[in-house]
């Protein structure tokens, strides 16, 4: 798997550069400290970054298909089960279908 910029690239879970060093999970912690202390976050792997890029994906209207395609997981449950992560008002938004089929003041 090939990063966007085409530097990096994912082999056998681990990150390596173009000459096949592995890259330190760490990095973009080490290299971006303000933005980190700034978001109050405490480190960013590159792959948290995949789970982030297919949940964006998924939230503006990329097909699960082409996002495991864009992934590289042979199965798609890998891609809709543990890469794909509804964002809160996803969350709202189903809570709220569900409280639209009954009427205000329905008898049950």
């Amino acid at each position: 798997m090939t990063n966007v910029a085409g530097h990096l690239r994912e082999q056998n879970g681990m990150y390596v550069d173009p000459m096949g060093k592995r890259i330190r999970p760490d990095f973009l912690s080490q290299h971006f400290p303000d933005f980190l202390v700034a978001h109050q976050m405490k480190r960013i792997r590159f792959h948290d970054l995949r789970h982030s890029c297919a949940s964006l994906l998924y939230a503006n209207g990329v097909s699960l298909k082409e996002i495991q395609e864009w992934l590289g997981h042979s199965d798609i449950s890998t891609t809709s089960n543990i890469y794909t992560h509804l964002d809160f008002s996803s969350k709202v938004s189903s809570a709220n279908a569900i409280v639209n089929i009954f009427p205000e003041n329905a008898k049950v």
